[in-house]
């Protein structure tokens, strides 16, 4: 709550004092009126730099009187938000300012707001879901700030807005160590959390959980050219990205891989307890605040695969015809109008996965990499 409600304003006015600037609030028209401005800042992220104008496109700005009465909105975009510097026409007083940016109708819902009737505790916001509270969709990134504004009138005055992301991405890679293929369509990925509904203070508040599920999923070929008796070499990894709202520390909040042929799930794991093992990273910072910085992981399991010899092919390919037509042309010689069957388009959207020569029964994961750190289980730790 500390970092929400920070009651510091940043003035300008000792300029003033020193003659060296002058403004009068409504007893000398010959002086400028006083002013008082904001200024945004996203920092609170792990480079603890400044990515406000590379990443916020809109904000919306939601004043409350002192006792936290809600009095306007105001919304800040386009060459207003890109310079920055903004000019709040309101008589001195307190006032609280809760800001939400990036919101957008296609991604959250928030409720409809009188002045002088609703209060700033009511100035929640739910992510939406589908009717089975599913979340397929790629999330519009979402920013909250909590700030008191003290506005005397007396001097120009100016305060700094600090901003904290709430929305986070994941990027999970299915990596075969012994070097087979994996289609990413065997496979269904899900975060399964109850983060989606927030409140005035960016506390999360009791909500049916959402499973957040992949924007993109695609099975991408990282051999690299490689070539095997001549031949190219392909092994595919299966790689999803999805989207999870803000992350909790000590929350279940569950990664879950599932094998479309198999009962037992491939993966389910309290997923920031494993993104926890790195947070220090030579911050010396709470779990919580690591949470909060981050906002985009990437994960690769490297999956060692369980395999049955005698077990007949899941899906087998269909038999060849003993006696092909005499009129279908051979399918040893391929149509010189056709792409090079030897160099498979890289960007293929949906290419066919080598078969292991005997079936995947079951997978074993023995090594993890969360971003750039290896982590290494014991079996049974998962």
């Amino acid at each position: 709550m500390k970092r929400y409600f920070n009651n510091i304003t940043r003035s300008i006015g000792a300029l003033a004092l020193l003659g060296l600037a002058a403004c009068d609030y409504i007893h000398d028209d010959s002086l400028p009126l006083c002013e008082y401005r904001l200024r945004f800042v996203y920092d609170y992220n792990m480079k603890y730099a400044d990515a406000f104008q590379h990443e916020v496109n809109k904000a919306a700005l939601f004043i409350c009187d002192d006792k936290g009465n809600f009095l306007m909105r105001r919304d800040i975009e386009g060459d207003e938000l890109k310079a920055n510097n903004i000019r709040m026409d309101l008589e001195p007083g307190t006032y609280y300012l809760l800001t939400w940016a990036g919101l957008d109708k296609g991604s959250y819902e928030w409720p409809e707001l009188t002045p002088g009737t609703s209060t700033i505790k009511d100035i929640r916001v739910k992510t939406l879901r589908e009717s089975d509270a599913t979340q397929p969709n790629e999330l519009e990134p979402l920013w909250h700030a909590l700030d008191t504004l003290v506005i005397t009138g007396a001097v120009h005055e100016e305060k700094e807005i600090s901003l904290a992301k709430n929305t986070n991405k994941l990027r999970v890679v299915l990596q075969d160590t012994e070097g087979y293929s994996m289609d990413v369509k065997d496979f269904t990925f899900q975060i399964v959390a109850d983060n989606g509904y927030m409140d005035y203070d960016n506390q999360l508040l009791d909500d049916p959980a959402i499973t957040y599920t992949p924007y993109y999923a695609k099975s991408i070929d990282i051999a690299g050219g490689d070539t095997i008796n001549g031949k190219p070499a392909n092994q595919y990894v299966a790689v999803a990205e999805l989207n999870t709202m803000r992350l909790m520390d000590k929350q279940n909040y569950r990664l879950i891989v599932r094998h479309k042929g198999w009962e037992e799930d491939v993966l389910n794991v309290n997923l920031c307890n494993y993104l926890l093992l790195t947070q220090m990273e030579g911050h010396d910072i709470s779990a919580q605040e690591y949470l909060d910085r981050q906002d985009e992981y990437s994960i690769v399991f490297f999956l060692t695969p369980i395999i049955c010899p005698d077990c007949p092919d899941p899906d087998p390919d269909p038999e060849d015809p003993e006696d092909p037509d005499p009129e279908d042309p051979d399918p040893e010689d391929p149509d010189p109008e056709d792409p090079d069957p030897e160099d498979p388009d890289p960007e293929d959207p949906d290419p066919e996965i080598p078969d292991p020569p005997h079936p995947v029964v079951g997978y074993a994961c023995y090594k993890i990499q969360v971003k750039d750190w290896v982590i290494r289980l014991n079996e049974g730790e998962l």
